[in-house]
């Protein structure tokens, strides 16, 4: 097969991308025009005609990196109340299991599991024989995982809500190919019993296995690979019909390496195999992220090129493939402590799910729900300010996304339908950010004479924006044992004034959005596609 290759003026375009961002004009189609009446005042002007994209329900999803289970899963509690309700409180979603400790991960079914707690787990201490020099591996250890702890984290899973999207380890070969023994064990292991798997992936960033790793695996050997993989699938009815995604690229925008893997893979036939086309996408490195990075605009709008060299690449396929982000935060290293686990990280988050709502991104999945400074939830269990915003996120938002455009300089503001969970049909949802050290004043001149909810998230405490907690409409958000505080709004009618470095939502109950009706009413009682 020959590879057809970006057209120069496309390449062009795409590195200008990196260090501008384009200016968006305005035009009659606009879905979102924003008009800035003067400094401290902004109305916004909503057209309901148009809608290119909807989020579904697990549009927010989560991960949780392999390497938890080497490393015992720490404070990782599977029992608690609380930790069960925190997790509740994002379902449904997906959770990956993946990262780069996904390619060190064996599977034995009748392994050693010494405690009968959650989180024990046997770490094997040697190399596995027949795969690569041990040079290549650096600093990581190949590990089991046993039968009994499988059970134990795919009920828990099942019991949260939370479907799996499983990365098998790449790196058992076999004759210059994947091999599969090990995969196909955990799968009639899980069929026996009943183990829903709706989704897989085969492998962590590829890209990067030769700066990390000291080999490589070409992108068409993948794409074999993969094969393998659906063939293996197919075997089980309870999983021939599981989605897979790939090939799980690092930044799309910032690796040259990254985009021709990327652009290799998908020229190879990649939609003959994989259901989505997937990378992974972070702004900036934790160890040097800097307080006022989270509120860069020109930081926030670099994700933009990431998805358009992707959908660049894509449009030369036979048939584009959706394309989703399955992990993601602020900063790779484990985040940025005292940044990436505070307020502040807020900005970034809700900006990205905007954007990736806007490009047609169909899922975003959080790294993670626990681990790392960029986790959702710390160490002890005790939630971090993103996790009420994504617990929000997941209760005010799904359906139709109406673009925004022409925004004033340091206001950010995205529309999508509310969820019918907790508003009727036809309600609005508008989310925004303040980026400016003082108040703004929003006019929805549309729904002047209707009720508003407003969800105002700010700093908890004297930190500001490295504050470790967060209020909602002036109330500090804290946990009563086990269960959540309620996420209540205050209603408001007419103009709404958000605090300086705030964000949040405004709903508009009884917006009756014609769009949002007819998605719903296609959509049945539960938001799901009929």
């Amino acid at each position: 097969m020959s590879q057809r290759k970006l057209p120069s003026w496309c390449m062009f375009f795409l590195i200008a991308r990196l260090f501008c961002v384009l200016q968006v004009k305005c035009s009659e189609d606009v879905d979102v025009s924003i008009k800035q009446l003067h400094q401290d005042v902004v109305e916004l002007i909503v057209n309901l005609t148009f809608s290119e994209y909807s989020c579904d329900e697990k549009f927010l999803s989560v991960t949780i990196d392999s390497g938890e289970i080497m490393a015992d899963w720490k404070g990782f509690d599977f029992t608690s109340k609380k930790l069960q309700n925190m997790a509740m409180a994002l379902s449904p979603a997906n959770v990956r299991l993946g990262g780069t400790s996904a390619d060190f991960l064996t599977f034995d079914p009748d392994g050693p599991d010494s405690q009968s707690k959650w989180g024990k787990n046997y770490v094997q201490n040697k190399y596995d024989s027949g795969l690569f020099d041990k040079s290549w591996s650096k600093d990581r250890k190949n590990f089991t995982m046993s039968g009994r702890e499988w059970e134990n984290m795919t009920q828990f899973f099942d019991l949260v809500g939370w479907d799996i999207i499983f990365d098998f380890n790449l790196f058992k070969w076999k004759d210059g190919l994947w091999d599969p023994s090990n995969a196909e064990t955990l799968l009639q292991y899980s069929a026996a019993r009943g183990i829903r798997l709706p989704c897989f992936q085969l492998g962590n960033e590829p890209n990067a296995f030769e700066h990390n790793f000291n080999f490589s695996i070409s992108p068409l050997v993948l794409l074999s690979d993969f094969r393998i993989l659906k063939m293996l699938l197919a075997r089980y009815p309870l999983y021939r019909y599981s989605a897979i995604y790939g090939p799980d690229v690092t930044n799309l925008a910032h690796h040259a390496s990254s985009m021709q893997y990327f652009q290799e893979f998908i020229e190879a036939g990649a939609y003959t195999v994989i259901n989505e086309a997937s990378f992974h996408h972070y702004y900036m490195d934790g160890s040097k992220a800097q307080v006022f990075d989270f509120l860069d605009e020109d930081i926030m709008d670099s994700l933009v090129t990431g998805f358009e060299i992707a959908q660049s690449i894509m449009v030369l396929s036979p048939r584009p493939l959706p394309i989703r982000l399955t992990e993601t935060s602020s900063c790779y290293g484990g985040g940025a402590p005292g940044l990436s686990d505070r307020y502040v990280a807020g900005f970034l988050w809700l900006d990205k799910l905007g954007l990736s709502a806007l490009h047609g991104i169909t899922q975003v999945a959080r790294q993670t729900f626990y681990g790392g400074s960029y986790s959702l939830i710390s160490s002890k269990l005790d939630p971090n300010p993103d996790f009420y915003l994504s617990v929000l996120y997941k209760r005010l938002v799904q359906g139709p996304v109406f673009a925004i455009s022409n925004t004033p300089e340091k206001l950010r503001a995205y529309a999508h339908c509310a969820s019918n969970k907790h508003y009727p049909a036809g309600a609005l949802v508008i989310y925004f950010l303040n980026l400016l050290p003082s108040p703004v004043t929003l006019k929805l001149t549309q729904f002047k004479d209707l009720d508003l909810d407003l969800y105002l998230l700010t700093p908890g405490d004297e930190e500001g924006l490295k504050s470790s907690s967060v209020q909602l409409n002036g109330q500090v958000l804290q946990m009563s044992g086990p269960d959540l505080p309620p996420l209540e709004p205050r209603t408001v009618t007419g103009d709404v004034t958000v605090e300086k470095h705030s964000f949040g939502f405004i709903v508009v109950p009884k917006a009756d959005v014609q769009k949002c009706v007819d998605y719903f009413l296609s959509h049945g009682e539960n938001g799901r596609s009929l």
